[in-house]
């Protein structure tokens, strides 16, 4: 399996500092945050409105002033939870960050064991209890940091990371082994099946091809395949698919016809009708609206 299809590829930070910060903002009803995985820490702490994230079987609904932690490997998505709006902030990190190159005990004692897996954060912060308001409190500061970058701001970051790690292990709230990948399995099922998508939209998919991936007979393969994603199969290939096609209309010349046969239509009405049901909107109109350079349709 090509996990590299479903990873996010998106470089975060420098090789110095690899962190990055990120506003998000969604009207009402948009999908709030796309199926995918990285390397990666993250915090996202949502700061208006609502939001359900998704971490691997989990989900959990957010409001403003609480946050969830993904750690590297895990599937994460976002869903609207209300008619009204969200906004959230995003910190993304390499575990490295935090790590020193010279043998340090305190790194062996109580960093190193989340850094392989041994311990884990917890995936939801409802800011309640007075560490996690303490957490909180150094999130926004991290972002408050990185939006300003005063003289030195790196070292206060990593402090600040080093001050939130140290909030879960004075508490003891973080998780251990061997609860630590009871759905680790349904999570490299659901990464083999996206994979297999994103490889072969631009062909004709069955869902008995993707059940054989998984080797799932088709109707607990469709019963799983909703649990984990909110719809359905052939719901998810057409909202990916559109995902391409509204990429490419943006990025590229060629005309709406080659997009919707490289996107994995063969029929133009057919490409036509499914993406004004997703964007509101015909390809040409989204063109006009999104194109970054002058070109015919």
């Amino acid at each position: 399996m090509d996990k590299s299809v479903l990873k996010e590829q998106r470089i975060h930070g420098t090789a110095f500092f690899p962190l990055g910060t990120y506003t998000i903002e969604h009207e009402p009803g948009e999908k709030i945050l796309d199926c995918h995985w990285h390397n990666e820490w993250e915090f996202l702490l949502v700061t208006e409105g609502k939001a359900i994230f998704q971490i691997d079987t989990a989900y959990y609904n957010v409001s403003a002033n609480q946050a969830i932690f993904v750690k590297n490997g895990s599937i994460h998505a976002g869903y609207p939870a209300t008619n009204a709006g969200c906004t959230y902030r995003a910190i993304v990190f390499h575990p490295r960050f935090l790590c020193e190159n010279a043998i340090d005990p305190l790194q062996i004692n109580f960093i190193d064991p989340f850094l392989k897996g041994y311990y884990c954060l917890p995936d939801y912060l409802s800011n309640t209890k007075s560490f996690e308001k303490n957490i909180i409190s150094y999130i926004y500061k991290i972002l408050e940091l990185c939006d300003n970058k005063p003289h030195g701001y790196e070292l206060n970051v990593k402090a600040h990371l080093l001050l939130i790690l140290s909030e879960f292990i004075e508490k003891n709230a973080f998780q251990k082994k061997p609860s630590l990948f009871v759905s680790s399995d349904k999570s490299n099922q659901i990464k083999k099946i996206l994979s297999f998508i994103h490889s072969h939209y631009q062909t004709k998919i069955t869902i008995h091809a993707l059940c054989q991936e998984v080797n799932m007979s088709e109707s607990y393969f469709c019963r799983f395949f909703k649990q984990m994603l909110r719809m359905t199969p052939m719901e998810y290939i057409q909202t990916y698919r559109i995902k391409i096609a509204a990429q490419a209309l943006k990025e590229n010349h060629v005309k709406i016809l080659e997009i919707a046969f490289n996107s994995g239509f063969n029929n133009l009405s057919y490409f036509n009708s499914v993406f004004k049901k997703y964007m509101n909107c015909t390809p040409s109109e989204y063109r006009t609206k999104n194109r970054e350079y002058p070109f015919k349709t």
